[in-house]
């Protein structure tokens, strides 16, 4: 990250450590680029060279796909601070995308069926080897959000970029606490975030991209992107202490490393930043910028990612900074993230990962236990958000009252076009210009919601 001047002098560069002390929360999101009549297209590099034109500290970077673009936030101390400065990013990227002709669609998935263009860095031409060529285009067929939140002072080596080997550490139990926790919030987050009923022309369920990236026998979809390296992308079991998460690192990075053995590749090219929590891309992880990740959900419009990165980070703000405990519990099955006294029960993570996240990508809100479990999430976050900022979590509060999400909006409006089970590119182009002409009118509408907070 390129250091701020300051009165025309750059000012001094942090240390690792001291930037690690200061990280809060950040997000990453992920736009497809379309044409005026709403078709897929592949102007990412074009863009992305636009915006470094225009404004070079914008951190918006390429994709596996040349029809994908990411912008990326540093985790900073408050939300409405970063999401003020990624909503300015991302207005400027609009214009940016506006002189290239290009539409930006921000939801999980394009509705139509289109072949992407792969960029062939080495990288993206090492997971083609391992995945397969059909099947690593899923993953220029998917966007997300991904949020990061920071780990608890003292567990994370800022330098080596791993976890510390800590015993009876108090801080590093609160790190396994908010780790489960997170693991369990993913079917709540996943249900919120849904913006994808349909894949490739075909609607899967309401939450196409979740189906169709994670894949497996759990969510009843062989063809997935993680099908087989389910180890690497799939929602993981909970984890009962800080050595059970080092081991399962440790084991994620070894298996990784005999994969690229078997197809001669190198090591290196995957670990970004010198490390080996370089090496998975689960739902659920912990990264080596510091931070546990929650990159589960679906992309969707600006409004909601302000929403559930409140959420996220109120909850594991509280959970860090209190020590609360996170207790896997059968009171979760019925009671799902109850509060009783410095507890947090949560259900088995057989149930989260089996039944729960299979429902959630399937029927979203209709299905009484998920829109149960989303409401029990909402209403631990409402212990700790201040009502001052509730306005930042009404989509929310709105999903619940309805019961709809983004994808049963999106899926009402195909159906006013004839489109049901399947949907015709021409309908899809129709349905994704639609959803994509209001973009820079809710980014602005976002912004004055936070100045308002301010």
């Amino acid at each position: 990250m390129a250091n701020k001047k300051r009165n025309g002098k750059k000012s001094p560069a942090k240390s690792a450590d001291s930037i690690l002390k200061s990280l809060k929360f950040g997000v990453e999101f992920e736009l497809f680029t379309l044409d005026e009549q709403g078709r897929m297209i592949y102007n990412a590099d074009k863009i992305m060279k636009k915006v470094k034109e225009s404004a070079k500290q914008i951190d918006a970077v390429k994709e596996c796909g040349k029809n994908m673009l990411e912008i990326n936030s540093f985790p900073h101390t408050d939300i409405p601070d970063v999401m003020q400065k990624t909503l300015d990013d991302f207005e400027l990227v609009l214009h940016c995308a506006e002189k290239e002709n290009t539409v930006l669609y921000s939801y999980g998935t394009y509705p139509g069926e289109f072949m992407p263009k792969m960029n062939r860095d080495r990288g993206c031409k090492i997971k083609e080897n391992i995945f397969g060529k059909n099947r690593f285009m899923i993953a220029a067929r998917c966007i997300g959000l991904h949020c990061h939140y920071s780990l608890p002072w003292g567990v994370f080596d800022p330098v080596k970029k791993v976890i510390k080997h800590l015993v009876n550490s108090k801080n590093k139990q609160s790190m396994v606490n908010a780790y489960n926790l997170f693991i369990a919030m993913d079917p709540a987050l996943i249900t919120f975030a849904q913006s994808s009923p349909f894949y490739q022309g075909k609607h899967l369920g309401k939450d196409s991209r979740v189906i169709a990236y994670r894949g497996g026998d759990i969510l009843k979809y062989p063809p997935g992107l993680y099908t087989n390296y389910p180890d690497f992308g799939m929602l993981q079991p909970y984890k009962v202490t800080g050595t059970d998460l080092l081991q399962i690192i440790k084991h994620r990075f070894d298996s990784w490393s005999d994969v690229l053995k078997k197809v001669d590749m190198n090591l290196k090219v995957f670990m970004k930043h010198g490390s080996i929590l370089d090496t998975t891309w689960n739902p659920v992880k912990i990264s080596s910028h510091g931070t546990i990740e929650q990159r589960g959900m679906d992309m969707c419009h600006p409004r909601l990612v302000i929403a559930l990165a409140t959420l996220i980070q109120y909850i594991s703000k509280e959970v860090q900074e209190k020590f609360v405990q996170v207790l896997p519990s059968d009171i979760g099955l019925t009671e799902p993230f109850k509060k009783e006294g410095n507890v947090i029960y949560i259900p088995p993570h057989t149930h989260v990962r089996f039944d729960l996240q299979l429902k959630s990508a399937y029927n979203g809100m209709e299905d009484k236990l998920v829109h149960n479990y989303c409401k029990g999430l909402l209403k631990l976050a409402k212990l700790y958000i201040p009502k001052s900022k509730y306005p930042l979590i009404a989509p929310l509060e709105k999903m619940i009252t309805e019961k709809k999400t983004v994808s049963d909006h999106i899926l009402a409006d195909a159906r006013k076009l004839g489109a049901k089970e399947s949907i015709s590119n021409k309908q899809a182009a129709e349905l994704a210009l639609k959803h994509s002409k209001d973009l820079f009118k809710e980014i602005i509408m976002t912004k004055q919601i936070i100045k308002g907070l301010t």
